[in-house]
């Protein structure tokens, strides 16, 4: 006999993501491998970076951050140009990550990704683009 129980908790979350990623890794035929660039200031503080993986022929953007005092200055557009470079070595012939309305949708279409799905109303009265591009 089971028993139902709540259970919000992180614990449980991450559990149950191991299961799934185990369950997966017997079905892919692609290892993932992490990705990533950064640039630090004098004192070695990342002030801009990116992260990643490549899994098969996708590079999975995950992660694009500049500090305020950055922005402007280049440092995004050499990242994903860093980023993409090493995922094509790697394997990847298309890059996908996801964006917000607020976020960088322009800088992304300017580098020439194109929204494949859009997510409306998220998560009240926002979108969320999924964009790809071929490297």
């Amino acid at each position: 006999m089971y028993q139902l129980k709540s259970d919000d908790s992180a614990d449980l979350n991450n559990q149950l993501r191991e299961h799934i990623v185990a369950f997966n890794a017997a079905h892919f035929n692609a290892e993932r491998i992490p990705v990533g660039f950064k640039f630090v200031n004098k004192q070695n503080s990342v002030v801009a970076g990116i992260h990643g993986q490549v899994f098969g022929n996708w590079l999975l953007i995950s992660w694009l951050w500049c500090d305020d005092k950055t922005r402007g200055k280049g440092l995004a557009t050499r990242l994903l140009a860093e980023l993409e470079s090493k995922a094509k070595a790697l394997g990847a012939n298309t890059a996908q990550l996801d964006t917000l309305d607020f976020q960088a949708k322009p800088f992304y279409e300017n580098n020439g990704y194109l929204v494949k799905y859009e997510m409306r109303n998220y998560p009240l009265d926002g979108c969320r683009y999924f964009m790809e591009k071929s490297l």
